[in-house]
Order: structure tokens, then C-alpha cells, then sequence
């Protein structure tokens, strides 16, 4: 199950961008070479189309104008180095030494710092018609940047005690080094730059203030260990801010919060969250926390506010429904909320804007009329929440249901706005009419006629997580009565009990000293379409050989 996502994967099935995507890109790529070759402002339309081998008339459908086109080339390489640098980097804010190495590594590596690519940078930057290009696009992005290396730079100075030192300045170094060797690239070949000693010459700059940090890289000795993607920190940071914080994260279904006052609370990744609906049937959702002290504002996963306001039961602050301070002090921090056919879900980041998952392969009326007959539970796994999912995906599929994926009768993968999900057909010993369906990245939904369940793999840590379960029945007379629903939610109790102590076998597995990492050879179904949908989504190289 989880070993192969320890080695090179396959060719990801991970549905194609539509043939307009694909032009556009095509052109994207062709502008940068130009811009690399002849400057913005000898850059033309007919270079660029003769690069991409495509005819003049199309960039019309896709630019304005050849401005647009330019403007869209550099957002594209801004965008990049935000993804592949700036988010891995701060995730390792708390471990300042070790993100300030990581920072040289990634802002010298060969793929993001190309003479190609750096070459636009400068291209941009130089010209005095494009310098307002440049700074409307990255002018906030390089201040964010140099607040970010400042303030690794200020956190590593309180972890040595040495207060004598200038974070600023000594911030200001540190960029100027890397901006001199990024000009250097733009004026040389791959194959005249030697990035071992760039980035030697940058961690003896930082060794020089540190003496205790930055030991150059030996050059023999035994290899650093792999990242393990179940159970490292730092890749654990990584996903939280481009996997679980900015998905569509499930929080409830109308029914659990019926009423005004009426609140879910939980727990993801180190977040609490809290949903609460409001009048006039509007939903509100915000970080768990009074803003006078960060403690929680709920008393429990479900409950009622009372007097039409939320209270801080310790530092006595109210906040409308709205999360409006009404006795003064700051207003709560809201996140996003959305609802998709009954489910009520909410979104921790700002960062991408997916669309509310897609739920259309389950019936159309499943998700309506349901109730619980007890509240949803959380279980503590000893496991990584990726361990999980590839669990429930790898144990829904039947031997027999194997033989026939070929077909295409078992499962398939669904694009829909950028919302992807697997949906998982009835096989044997289901109950007619049943349809699951796991929602990327963390949610499986199983629905069948009176009945549906919902597991959730919420991250704790690396190589910690939480099943939550959900069960909602329809009408408990017909055709699932109470004694038949209890004994339906009790099954799956004891199915979570088995979740809980495979993953954690499988988790012990994954981390003991003598794994065979190519000991497993399963490389095929959904599990494999899961890891490779993470793969594309974190910077290159983050997580090691999935």
C-alpha cells in the first residue's frame, strides 16, 4: 500500500489541461524564451510565435495585446518562485538555520534559477518601460520576501543569544549575495555555473555570522536520509499550507447546525475552527480562539450559543454571530464557508481559489433529509493522514474489482473546476444502489438509499491524525429503522478500529530502521492517483521519492 510511495512514481494519471490551457502555457513558455533571447522590448508577437511553432493569429485568443503577454510571462515566474521557494521556506519558520539553508538551496537551484528564466527577471527590471510592470507584479512579493529572510534572520539571532547582531543588516547580506550570483547566471551558460560553489560562498556568509550554523556540505561521507513523506515535519509544514489549509475542508452537515446559535467545532492540522450559523440561516466560520487569549470559544465538537452572540466564557469578550467584537477589542478571524448539497465545509487559506467540492456522482437527493442518531467521533491514529487515505482507497477495491478497472467499471477520476475525485463504484457484498466517493484530499463519503457515512482524515502531525466519523440516516422508519441504524453505525465503528490499527502498523512499518523501501511493488489504482495528485502540488522535490 503506502511503501510505494517511497520510490519514483509512474506516470501520474492525473487528467490533462485542456487543449486552451495547453496553447496558452505553450505560449507562456515561448515569451519567456523570447524575453531570455531579445528583452521586453524587442520581444515581438511573430518571435514568440516562431518559438512555439504556432501561427500569429492565435495569441489573440488567449492576450490582448503583446503587453499581456509579457505581463502574463513574468506573473508565471513570480508565481513559481512564491510556490517552490517562499511557501517551503516559511513553513520552517520555528527551525530558522535550517530554513535559511534551505532558502540558498532552493533560490540557486537550476530549474527555478535558469540564465532562461533569471534573464526575464532582469530583463524587466532593467528596462525603464518595464519597470512598472515589474514592480506592480512583484514589487509586494520581493518586499515579502526580504520581511521573510529578515525575519529567519532575527529568529536565528534570538536562538544564539547574539543580540549584538543587526537582523536588517545582516538580512540585507544576504539577499545582496544572492542577487549578485543570480546576475552572474543570467550571463553565463548551465554549463559555465558552478552552483556547488554559489551556494558554498552563501553558507559561508551566514557561517561567518553564525559560527555555529552553516557547516559547509561534505563532500563524502554517509547520505543525508530521505525525507520520509509520513513522518517529517518539515514536509508535514509544507502540505498544511498547500494541501489542507487552502482545500475545501468538511465541517458539517446542515442538519448537525440547525437552528441560530447553533455550532461545529474541530481541529486540522493544529487550527481550531469553528462554524456557527447565524441568522436568517447565513453561515459563519472562524479561527477557534478569543482574540483576547487563543483559547477556544466552544465547549465541545457541538453546542448552542446562547443570547443571539458568541461569549468568551474566561475574558468575558461577545461577538455578534458575525464575528464582530460587540464589547470592544478585535473581531474574530473569519475563513471562508460554503455549502455543497448539504455538507457545510470551510477553507483556512486564501491561497488558490478552488471551487466547492464537486459532489455530482452521488444521487441527487443523498445528501437531503438526513439526521444522526449520535454525534460525530474522533479517533486518534498513530499514523501520517496520507497513511489513512491510501487505507480506505486500497481496501474499498475487491480482488475482483481490481480485474475489471481496466474497464473502467470500478473507478475513475473526475475533473470538475480543479476539484478532483475518485469516485468508487458498488462492488460485491455492498448494498444496492451504493456510491462512494473520496473527495481530495482527505474526505470519503459512502452513500447508499437512507444512509450515508463520512470519514475524515484530519492531520495532527506528522505521522499523527484523526478519523472523524459521521453517520446520517433518512427517515428511521423506512427504510433503515433505529435498531438497523445502530447496528450500522457499530459496523462501521469496528471498521474504523481496523483503519486505526492497520495504519498504525503500516505508520511503525514506514519508520523502523531497517524498511525496505522497494519492497512493495503495488503501483497501480487509486491509492497511486492519490500520491501522484500530491506530488503535482508540492514544490519539486519536498517529499522526497513518493
Amino acid at each position: 500500500m503506502a511503501g510505494s510511495m517511497t520510490r519514483k512514481a509512474r506516470a501520474a494519471p492525473v487528467p490533462e489541461k485542456a487543449p486552451r490551457t495547453r496553447q496558452r502555457q505553450k505560449l507562456i513558455d515561448a515569451c519567456i524564451s523570447a524575453l531570455h533571447l531579445h528583452g521586453p522590448s524587442s520581444t515581438t508577437i511573430e518571435k514568440v510565435v516562431t518559438i512555439a511553432d504556432m501561427s500569429p493569429g492565435i495569441v489573440n485568443f488567449y492576450f490582448e495585446t503583446k503587453a499581456a503577454m509579457l505581463v502574463a510571462a513574468l506573473e508565471q515566474l513570480a508565481v513559481e518562485f512564491e510556490r517552490e521557494v517562499v511557501v517551503p521556506v516559511s513553513a520552517l519558520r520555528e527551525d530558522p538555520a535550517r530554513a535559511l539553508a534551505l532558502l540558498i538551496d532552493l533560490y540557486l537551484d537550476p530549474e527555478l534559477a535558469s540564465p532562461r528564466k533569471v534573464s526575464v527577471w532582469y530583463a524587466f527590471w532593467g528596462e525603464a518601460n518595464s519597470r512598472q510592470e515589474y514592480h506592480d507584479i512583484c514589487g509586494k512579493k520581493d518586499e515579502g520576501f526580504a520581511a521573510l529572510v529578515q525575519d529567519l534572520v532575527a529568529r536565528l539571532i534570538a536562538k544564539t543569544g547574539q543580540s549584538n547582531l543587526d537582523a536588517d543588516g545582516v538580512a540585507l547580506g544576504l539577499i545582496g549575495a544572492l542577487e549578485i550570483l543570480w546576475q552572474n547566471i543570467a550571463f553565463q551558460d548551465e554549463a559555465d555555473i558552478d552552483r556547488i560553489a554559489y551556494k558554498r560562498r552563501c553558507r559561508a556568509y551566514l557561517r561567518s555570522v553564525f559560527p555555529d550554523h552553516f557547516a559547509d556540505k561534505p563532500s563524502a561521507g554517509p547520505p543525508r536520509p530521505a525525507v520520509n513523506p509520513y513522518a517529517d515535519p518539515g514536509l508535514f509544514a509544507i502540505e498544511r499550507e498547500l494541501l489542507l489549509f487552502p482545500a475545501w475542508q468538511l465541517a458539517a452537515h446542515d442538519s448537525d447546525i440547525p437552528n441560530a446559535g447553533d455550532y461545529v467545532a474541530f481541529q486540522l492540522a493544529g487550527e481550531r475552527i469553528l462554524v456557527v450559523r447565524g441568522e436568517n440561516d447565513r453561515l459563519y466560520a472562524f479561527r477557534n480562539a478569543c482574540t483576547a487569549r487563543p483559547h477556544a470559544l466552544s465547549d465541545g465538537p457541538v453546542g448552542h450559543f446562547d443570547g443571539g452572540v458568541i461569549a468568551c466564557a474566561v475574558d468575558s469578550h461577545v461577538y455578534s454571530y458575525e464575528g464582530t467584537a460587540v464589547n470592544g477589542g478585535r473581531d474574530l478571524i473569519p475563513l471562508q464557508a460554503t455549502r455543497a448539497g448539504g455538507l457545510i465545509f470551510v477553507r483556512l487559506s486564501d491561497r488558490d481559489q478552488p471551487a466547492p467540492p464537486n459532489l455530482a456522482a452521488l444521487p441527487g437527493n443523498a445528501l437531503t433529509g438526513l439526521a444522526q442518531i449520535a454525534p460525530a467521533d474522533e479517533t486518534e491514529v498513530a499514523a501520517d493522514w496520507k497513511l489513512v487515505a491510501e487505507f480506505w482507497l486500497d481496501t474499498l477495491l475487491t480482488r475482483g474489482a481490481l480485474e475489471q478497472q481496466a474497464e473502467g467499471l470500478v473507478w475513475r477520476s473526475e475533473s470538475a473546476d480543479g476539484n478532483y475525485v475518485i469516485r468508487l463504484d458498488a462492488q460485491a457484498g455492498d448494498s444496492p444502489g451504493m456510491i462512494r466517493l473520496f473527495v481530495f484530499p482527505n474526505l470519503l463519503i459512502e452513500a447508499e438509499p437512507g444512509r450515508v457515512t463520512i470519514l475524515q482524515a484530519l492531520a495532527v502531525a506528522a505521522g499523527r491524525s484523526l478519523v472523524r466519523r459521521a453517520n446520517y440516516y433518512g427517515n428511521l422508519g423506512l427504510p433503515i429503522g433505529r435498531t438497523t441504524a445502530e447496528l450500522a453505525r457499530k459496523t462501521d465503528g469496528m471498521r474504523v478500529t481496523r483503519t486505526v490499527a492497520t495504519c498504525e502498523s503500516t505508520q511503525a512499518g514506514l519508520i523502523a530502521p531497517l524498511f525496505d523501501t522497494g519492497a512493495d511493488t503495488k503501483d497501480e489504482g487509486p491509492s497511486r492517483y492519490f500520491r501522484d495528485w500530491i506530488v503535482s502540488r508540492l514544490p519539486k522535490g519536498a517529499a522526497g521519492q513518493f
